[in-house]
């Protein structure tokens, strides 16, 4: 029966740290009206409640925080974007850490490997 508790118990905790986590991407989302320091909490919040219940970050939200220094992406001084080929590239002012997303100009051909004769 001790192990139906604690399953109970972990459920919970994941409860509650997708609750605080969705909490710290709404804070995150609104940060035109918030002090800079709050936002820069709830970034480095955000990715140790990640990481420490194994949480992922969903798509649309991952753009607002780096995931090298944990900095808050909200404003155009931390984040430089630039688009080359068909690709976002994102780079982190703090750290430069880059981010690439999208394929590239020619994502979409097949490659000769994978063609099946």
């Amino acid at each position: 029966m001790g192990r139906r508790r604690h399953s109970k118990r972990g459920q919970s905790r994941q409860k509650q740290a997708k609750q605080a986590q969705h909490h710290l991407l709404n804070l995150l989302a609104s940060h035109q009206e918030l002090p800079e320091e709050l936002v820069d909490s709830a970034a480095v919040h955000l990715m140790k409640i990640t990481r420490r219940h194994r949480l992922r970050i969903p798509v649309t939200h991952r753009h607002l925080v780096c995931r090298a220094c944990w900095a808050p992406h909200t404003r155009s001084v931390n984040l430089r974007v630039r688009i080359k080929h068909g690709q976002r590239i994102a780079t982190c002012t703090v750290c430069g850490d880059l981010r690439r997303q999208g394929g590239g100009p020619k994502s979409h051909r097949i490659r000769p490997s994978e063609v099946s004769v």
